[in-house]
């Protein structure tokens, strides 16, 4: 009975181990995605000033 014990606790904390894992992987992939959408998000709102300072640039200079 002690032996089905200790290698269902054991099968148990690997499980839990692989959980773990998993949510690190998962938090870290998230972040790193969060930065770089927060980097394109920042880049196009600049184009996007760029493009309506030349535009309104045009139609005053008409």
């Amino acid at each position: 009975m002690e032996m089905m014990q200790t290698i269902l606790i054991t099968a148990l904390l690997f499980i839990r181990l692989c959980i773990s894992i998993n949510v690190l992987v998962t938090s870290i992939q998230s972040c790193i995605y969060d930065r770089r959408r927060e980097k394109r998000e920042l880049s196009r709102a600049e184009c996007g000033k760029e493009y309506y300072g030349k535009h309104t640039d045009n139609l005053l200079n008409k």
